[in-house]
């Protein structure tokens, strides 16, 4: 077989993609809902606000693809985003929110 990663754009309802984000950094992760730093990858919900993690966003997808990887080989039906689409998106948002 010869599977690769390649992206795919879809419409989503950016709030209902913030509750449920787990941002991947270099060493940790942090909950886009409540804020919530040093969250392990293998973690399914926030242990702090115990929200479902049904979105991961890494800041440097290149460096954790094969972590990327062990997490869909375990957790299939968990959607990987672009972190700079979510962030460039969110931004319109809340620019828009502010000059209403």
């Amino acid at each position: 077989m010869n599977a690769k990663y390649i992206r795919i754009y879809q419409k989503f309802d950016l709030n209902e993609v913030k509750k449920h984000l787990l941002i991947y950094g270099d060493l940790s992760a942090a909950c886009a809902n409540c804020k919530k730093m040093e969250i392990k990858l293998d973690q399914t919900r926030c242990p702090s606000c115990q929200t479902e993690f049904k979105y991961i966003a890494f800041r440097n997808i290149r460096n954790h693809i094969p972590k990327m990887q062990k997490l869909l080989a375990h957790r299939s039906q968990m959607l990987i985003i672009d972190l700079d689409d979510y962030n460039r998106n969110m931004g319109a948002l809340k620019a828009k929110e502010f000059l209403k």
